[in-house]
């Protein structure tokens, strides 16, 4: 079989074009081959940075589930919490009712020491009389002028405590 020139001319076109579309194939194919390498690559990042936060959530929700624990033992003291307030409240009960009646007692003193004070002005006009029966004393001549009056106020006591009956 034997070919024409234009024939092989036509073969040789069509299987230059056929090149040619293999070629554009290759390169469409190497260019998909990129863009699956660059998406891969961006995919392979996103999961990283997705493992990345998912840790930092598990972190996260750790800390929470302890926070949450210690929570719960918080509340489970509630209990003995509230006993040990009321223990204080019956406490604080108990020192008022002290102080009212420490109020009481004190009012009491103040009343006895306003007594006192009474009887201490009182007492004061006679402390005033000393200096003058000092200066008195002091006014006698001599000793036995106190003598004679110490003896006669001792008869006087003597008399006095003697029953005399007819």
């Amino acid at each position: 079989m034997s070919l024409t020139n234009e024939q092989i001319e036509e073969k040789i076109n069509t299987q230059s074009e056929q090149i040619k579309k293999i070629d554009d194939l290759l390169e469409l194919q190497l260019e998909l081959t990129d863009r699956i390498n660059k998406l891969d690559q961006k995919s392979t990042q996103q999961i990283n940075d997705l493992d990345k936060r998912m840790i930092g959530i598990e972190g996260t929700l750790k800390s929470i589930e302890n926070t949450l624990k210690l929570q719960g033992d918080y509340i489970q003291k509630i209990p003995e919490l509230s006993e040990k307030v009321t223990g204080v409240e019956t406490n604080i009960t108990k020192i008022e009712n002290k102080m009212e009646s420490q109020k009481e007692s004190m009012q009491s003193l103040d009343k006895k020491m306003s007594k006192i004070e009474g009887l201490l002005e009182g007492q004061n006009t006679n402390l005033q009389k000393i200096p003058d029966l000092i200066e008195k004393v002091g006014e006698l001549k001599n000793w036995r002028q106190i003598v004679i009056i110490i003896l006669t106020g001792l008869v006087g006591w003597y008399l006095r405590g003697v029953n005399l009956k007819p």
